[in-house]
């Protein structure tokens, strides 16, 4: 595939896109660039058209994927390993269909960062955001200049809200603080078995799947397995829950 190729993904092509999309650089001159690697999911024609305009003038960024649902994002995603995910919001609401869609993704791709996008610019769209475990939100009808900023802030790890909405996030933040820390380490070690407690600390220390199954010596699958039985035990949904209840509570593994 030319690296310089935009792909407007099907239903078909979803299950023949090669795992090495999300490697490919965009290069000039001979020159070996890394780019931000982008799929978005937006119903609005007239969205993706602008940000295809103005994502192809950049030397930083490459949109691999283009969807106008969530019928077939997760295996595009899965495929493609996109640096950022640009999601319609009323496609990641706050229902529990959409609340398992995000988990998905963050169990898939956890090193994917999602960016809602929001047609009114609702004052919450922030707050629920972090609530599920995403980066951001920005407003649909923002400026070529502040998507882009947002796009690369969101790419480095970085959180991207609006100075309106600081307030009410750091509210909400503190109000789960308070709630993971009544979760104290003995009620850990009474729900969670010796391989799981592992599992947890390593989720806390920023591993992704792969990298704990290579620590553990485990395959993958297995990791996910236990991971989701964690999330049903501890009633969280995404591993940004977990890392903060695995922060307000000292784990203690079997060696510990």
């Amino acid at each position: 595939m030319d690296a310089t190729e935009f792909l407007k993904v099907s239903a078909k092509d979803a299950n023949r896109l090669p795992c090495g999309c999300a490697t490919l650089g965009v290069g000039g001159a001979g020159k070996n660039m890394q780019h931000i690697l982008l799929v978005a999911v937006v119903p609005d024609e007239r969205f993706l058209r602008d940000l295809r305009w103005e994502v192809a003038s950049q030397d930083d960024m490459h949109l691999l994927a283009e969807l106008r649902d969530t019928a077939n994002m997760l295996r595009i995603v899965e495929n493609l390993h996109p640096d950022v995910l640009l999601l319609h919001e009323p496609l990641a609401g706050v229902s529990s269909r959409a609340d398992s869609i995000l988990s998905d993704i963050h169990r898939a791709c956890p090193a994917t960062r999602t960016l809602l996008v929001s047609d009114n610019g609702s004052d919450r769209c922030g707050e629920r955001a972090l609530q599920y475990g995403v980066r951001g939100c920005i407003r649909s009808n923002a400026s070529a200049g502040e998507w882009l900023r947002a796009i690369r802030a969101v790419s480095r790890g970085e959180v991207w809200i609006g100075r309106k909405e600081i307030s009410a996030v750091l509210d909400v933040l503190l109000t789960q603080l308070e709630r993971a820390n009544e979760v104290s380490d003995r009620k850990f070690a009474e729900l969670l078995s010796a391989r799981e407690l592992q599992i947890v600390g390593a989720v806390r220390l920023g591993l992704t799947n792969k990298e704990i199954a290579r620590k553990l010596r485990i395959s993958p699958t297995t990791v996910k397995t236990h991971l989701e039985n964690i999330f049903h035990k501890l009633k969280v949904t995404h591993r940004v829950q977990l890392a903060m209840l695995a922060g307000a509570a000292p784990v203690k593994t079997a060696r510990s």
